[in-house]
């Protein structure tokens, strides 16, 4: 899926270190800071004047992984750009950032691709097609379905008459658990769906309020860590044969794997669909703007990484957004040989 290539019209069923450390780098980015505005110009457009230019980041829950990256990136814009104030805030995450950014209320938002693709055309959650571009593609995000051991969950099909959670409103993952509900015939009216955050997820799950629930979300998650260190938690299984398929029916999936040991009690490989997250900015933004930006990020990868692994994927997935690429951030790519 290169980002160079234009969208267009897309058919949406081709497609469809520590927990204390995390927490420690987000409150020093500031996570808790308003929309974006700016001395000079607007925190969209990044334009010219001599002031302060601030940055707003969307993010998602404090359970997720976007909130920590989101304040390590605040964070670095901070000490290495001058007259740039950046700070990130806890958002619905991808459906809500897509919006905000295309709103002009966020400067830039982590959002999953398949959300980024519904909102550039026009579909799904959307009414009306965002003029958004992709900053960069920044990790895989892996689709993580959390359960206890003796719920009589092992696969999706077995969640009917359940209670179980697929995300908060207005998330990607509520995209992804929608898509593949469906994949298995399965609609809300099958299940007692409940709209929750990872965070409540995890408290409903460990209460034995909800019985199951969906995680879009790079490995690992602190709210999945904090679960498997309270209650004896087991993932629904994607046989084979059913990974296969979907990422088939769907170009936008891929194979992915959480390691055995990732989470506590959890002795096994876990084969899981995949996609790939983008941070989104206004089509507007200056091209000088978005090449600082995106530049400040990629050339202190390994700070970022100290706040989550996730960010060890970034030069990998640079280019991989469903949507193309801000001519900005591709400027800079080029000449950094990614």
């Amino acid at each position: 899926m290169a980002s160079d290539k234009p969208t267009h019209g897309i058919d949406r069923r081709n497609f469809l270190k520590s927990s204390a450390g995390i927490t420690a780098a987000a409150m020093i980015a500031g996570c808790s800071g308003g929309p974006a505005k700016s001395g000079g110009s607007n925190g969209s457009n990044g334009g010219g004047g001599g002031g302060t230019q601030f940055v707003t980041i969307g993010t998602g829950g404090t359970g997720g992984v976007y909130y920590p990256l989101g304040g390590g990136m605040a964070d670095i814009m901070n000490k290495n750009l001058k007259n740039v104030e950046a700070t990130a805030e806890s958002t619905g995450a991808s459906v809500e950032n897509c919006r905000l950014v295309a709103n002009g209320e966020m400067t830039m938002a982590l959002a999953l691709g398949n959300a980024v693709l519904l909102a550039v055309n026009g579909e799904g959650d959307f009414d009306k097609a965002l003029d958004l571009k992709a900053a960069f593609g920044a990790y895989q995000n892996s689709t993580q379905v959390v359960t206890t051991k003796g719920s009589g969950i092992q696969t999706i099909p077995d969640m009917k008459g359940k209670k179980i959670s697929v995300g908060a409103p207005g998330s990607g993952t509520e995209v992804i658990a929608k898509e593949l509900l469906n994949y298995f015939d399965i609609s809300y009216k099958d299940i007692d769906a409940q709209r929750l955050s990872f965070s409540e997820t995890a408290t409903a799950i460990q209460d034995g309020q909800v019985d199951a629930g969906f995680w879009s979300v790079a490995y690992p998650a602190s709210s999945i860590q904090n679960l498997a260190s309270q209650k004896n938690i087991a993932f629904v299984k994607f046989p084979k044969k059913d990974l296969n398929q979907i990422t088939s029916k769907f170009d936008y999936y891929s194979k992915g794997t959480i390691p055995a040991g990732t989470y506590k009690g959890v002795d096994e490989d876990v084969q899981v669909p995949g996609v790939t997250n983008t941070m989104v900015v206004k089509s507007s933004m200056s091209d000088d703007f978005a090449y600082k930006l995106t530049k400040s990020v990629f050339e202190h990868l390994d700070s970022l990484a100290d706040v989550h692994q996730a960010a060890n994927q970034f030069e990998g997935t640079a280019r991989a957004a469903p949507i193309d690429l801000h001519p900005g951030s591709k400027k800079y790519f080029d000449e950094a040989g990614l």
